[in-house]
C-alpha cells in the first residue's frame, strides 16, 4: 500500500478520535468542530482521489489497521 494512502488513513482515524473527544467536551468548541469536520473531509476527498474504490479503500484501512494492531516483531538475540 502507498505510504501515503496509509499516512491519510491515519490522519483521518486521528480527526475522528478529536472529534469524538470534542463532542464528549462538557462545553464543545463548535468553532474547533468544524475545523475539524473540514480537515476530516478533506482528508476522505484525498483518499478517494488516491484509492477511488471504496470496496480498496476499506480493505487498505483494515490491512493498515492490523499493521498497527500487531507489535513489531523483535530482533534475535545472538
Amino acid at each position: 500500500m502507498n505510504a501515503l494512502v496509509e499516512r491519510l488513513i491515519a490522519t483521518h482515524r486521528q480527526l475522528n478520535r478529536e472529534i469524538r473527544r470534542e463532542l464528549g467536551a462538557r462545553l464543545p468548541d463548535h468553532m474547533r468542530l468544524r475545523r475539524l469536520k473540514k480537515l476530516r473531509l478533506a482528508t476522505k476527498d484525498q483518499l478517494v482521489r488516491h484509492v477511488p474504490d471504496a470496496a480498496e479503500f476499506g480493505r487498505a484501512a483494515r490491512r493498515l489497521l492490523a499493521r498497527l494492531r500487531t507489535p513489531a516483531p523483535r530482533a534475535k538475540e545472538a
